[in-house]
């Protein structure tokens, strides 16, 4: 009798003192997606005073949300405890981003961010696809208009119209990411091509031709559907992720520094898939980064 007590009295203890830590695990989850919640309305320009009083009027109203408040959390719960960590991210992104408008930038929360980041790939640059105009650095890490013509060997995958290079590897599945700097505010086309597109000549670079990039020319930014897209203006990025995901026939773009969406096309990819790059004047300098894996905050 006295072993069963014992038993039944460590039992209890255990199960108390996993329930204590499952509370801490909780409140410690509810401070991060806090202080994520305060940083993102000062990004987009919703002081703390403002959102204070924010709060204050939902307070105000909560007795009429109330009712909804508990079947909202078991929802939400559900979800979580249903999916893993892992999964729950890669749902709502594919989910979201299907159904996104392009108006304004769409903040991603730190959870995706980290599952994009963590498809991370080392991307370097193919010396047998630029166009002879477009001078590579020696690690083939960046790209830029060159003063003058260079000597180039002769490949049938090299560009001798548009001034574009791709990247050395190809993708034919899974996930992949990776981010491109910007420099001196110039003009540019970033995407990818599938390996049996057009190289030669001039040609509209849009998805019936193999092409899914997104241009910055003169005073305007678009997404290159067929017709273009137009995006805002102030979604234009500094450095600029871009994250493919061949299985779900998803090619995205994202403002790394704000950590928010531009745009995503889709798409039911069937060949390998190439990044490109085109700087499109001499000002621009396109330099290839290794993404900082971010710190998952769940």
């Amino acid at each position: 009798m006295e072993s069963t007590w014992r038993q039944d009295r460590d039992a209890c203890a255990e199960q108390k003192e996993k329930k204590t830590d499952t509370v801490k695990h909780t409140e410690q989850r509810i401070m991060e997606w806090a202080k994520e919640l305060q940083t993102v309305s000062e990004r987009f320009g919703v002081m703390r005073e403002e959102f204070v009083r924010f709060l204050r009027q939902l307070e105000l109203r909560k007795k009429k949300i109330q009712k909804l408040l508990p079947f909202l959390e078991f929802i939400t719960w559900s979800v979580l405890k249903a999916e893993s960590k892992d999964v729950v991210p890669q749902l709502w992104l594919l989910s979201k981003q299907r159904i996104w408008k392009t108006e304004t930038p769409k903040y991603i929360p730190n959870s995706v961010w980290s599952l994009i980041c963590s498809a991370s790939a080392d991307i370097a640059l193919d010396p047998m696809t630029n166009h002879p105009w477009l001078q590579l650095s020696d690690d083939r890490k960046k790209v830029q208009e060159a003063l003058n013509e260079t000597e180039v060997s002769l490949s049938t995958q090299r560009f001798d119209s548009w001034p574009c290079v791709l990247g050395w590897e190809g993708f034919s599945s899974g996930r992949h990411y990776w981010e491109v700097e910007i420099a001196n505010n110039g003009y540019w086309r970033i995407g990818v091509t599938t390996a049996s597109s057009k190289r030669h000549g001039r040609f509209s670079m849009n998805p019936s031709e193999g092409y899914w990039t997104i241009w910055r020319s003169t005073r305007q930014f678009f997404a290159c559907t067929k017709p273009e897209t137009q995006l805002p203006l102030t979604l234009v990025p500094r450095k600029l992720g871009v994250y493919l995901d061949f299985e779900e026939g998803q090619v995205s773009f994202y403002n790394v520094e704000t950590q928010s969406h531009i745009f995503t096309f889709t798409a039911s990819f069937s060949e390998t898939l190439y990044p490109l790059f085109s700087p499109l004047d001499g000002r621009t300098l396109l330099t290839l980064n290794m993404p900082n894996v971010a710190t998952e905050m769940w």
